[in-house]
């Protein structure tokens, strides 16, 4: 059976999130590759280190700029500005200097973007993008960009990104009053992001 493979972070990581709800619909199998407090950098090299069949289809859905990944001698590290803690030597001179500036989290957020559509338009996979957060999509970095954020930009094929209302999924909720199980969104929600979803984009 084909299959529908997704990426991305903790908000879409319960059973019956929209990406299993859609694979479901589309009557294919669905692989997760999700994983916790994910970056944009972590979700493209996962796309990039997939194996995958000739009629899977992937979802990504890309999440918060506040998140990196380094790699080290020990592998590959994750951080983020929402949990380091001060005194941990690289994290802190990294938040306290270019990771402090919404500037590099969008430019690099948008070159793992352009990677993963890269590398899926080479394989011929199809695929669609969304976003979590709307830190990338509501920045003004985006909206007014300047010379190098604007050639990402135009880099990035927009008919394959299916926005809720112009909005990342999480604020589409809040805005919405759907339901959420703490931070994260419901089954419910789930629920009806993939009604929306299956009713925007040609899968």
């Amino acid at each position: 059976m084909s299959r529908l493979v997704a990426f991305g972070s903790s908000i879409i990581m319960e059973k019956n999130s929209f990406p299993e709800l859609i694979a479901t619909h589309l009557s294919r199998d669905y692989v997760s590759r999700i994983k916790p407090v994910n970056s944009n950098h972590k979700i493209a090299r996962m796309v990039l280190y997939q194996s995958y069949e000739s009629d899977d289809f992937v979802l990504v859905d890309w999440t918060t700029t506040i998140r990196h990944e380094f790699r080290t001698e020990q592998g590959w590290v994750g951080t983020s500005r929402a949990t380091y803690k001060p005194g941990c030597g690289f994290e802190e001179h990294w938040y306290q200097g270019p990771g402090q500036w919404e500037y590099t989290g969008i430019s690099s957020s948008l070159k793992e973007i352009i990677l993963a559509q890269t590398f899926l338009v080479a394989r011929g996979i199809p695929y669609m993008f969304t976003f979590d957060y709307d830190d990338i999509i509501a920045s003004n970095l985006l909206a007014e960009p300047d010379n190098y954020i604007s050639s990402l930009k135009i880099l990035i094929d927009w008919n394959r990104v299916v926005l809720f209302d112009n909005h990342g999924f999480l604020t589409w909720c809040k805005k919405n009053n759907y339901e959420f199980n703490g931070s994260h969104p419901k089954q419910s929600s789930h629920r009806i992001a993939a009604d929306y979803l299956l009713n925007k984009f040609k899968f």
